[in-house]
């Protein structure tokens, strides 16, 4: 995976945090840690971010309230959330306001490193995808445009033909005599 990728945590427990930046950190990957959810805010605003950690719980914003600002800024940017004490409601809440995993803790460091590579290289594939496809357009359009141009120049040799010599039409080789109903090619 992306080595140069940057992974934001968010979580009011020091050590969690330290413990996971170390993790990822170990894993290549560049790591910023907040310790509460007004802060991660702040560097999620200041900072392009490939993926975000958050505690579900914290004492000055619910992870869920700030997924949900986040998502109205970054609607593509992946965001697993964990918490100590799961609850279904919680976790359906999490997915339907666009979260991409949800993790229980204690935190195991191997599923840390396995889902952030999983979700960053969807991520890279996905956007891998998007390039081709504004690539295709692209030549689609060039495709369009240079047929468009030839079709022009088709109709316009067709119309090209003398005013005062209605009788006949003459394409290429091929003469046609519009008054006698007569074709000739190559003058036989």
């Amino acid at each position: 995976m992306n080595s140069k990728a940057h992974i934001l945590i968010i979580d009011d427990e020091a050590s969690l945090r330290q413990t996971m930046a170390r993790i990822l950190q170990r894993a290549g990957y560049e790591v910023t840690t907040a310790s509460n959810g007004q802060d991660g805010l702040v560097l999620v605003s200041e900072h392009l971010f490939d993926l975000v950690y958050l505690d579900i719980r914290m004492p000055d914003m619910s992870g869920l309230e700030l997924l949900k600002t986040i998502h109205i800024k970054l609607p593509d940017l992946p965001i697993i959330l964990f918490t100590a004490q799961p609850e279904v409601n919680s976790a359906l809440e999490a997915l339907r306001r666009g979260a991409t995993d949800y993790l229980l803790k204690p935190l195991n460091p191997q599923t840390v490193i396995d889902r952030t590579n999983t979700i960053l290289e969807y991520q890279l594939n996905e956007k891998r995808k998007r390039e081709i496809q504004r690539q295709i357009e692209a030549l689609q359009a060039e495709l369009n445009s240079l047929e468009s141009r030839e079709a022009d120049k088709v109709i316009s040799s067709m119309q090209q033909v003398p005013a005062a010599d209605d009788r006949y039409l003459r394409r290429g080789v091929l003469t046609l005599d519009l008054h006698t109903r007569r074709v000739t090619l190559r003058d036989q």
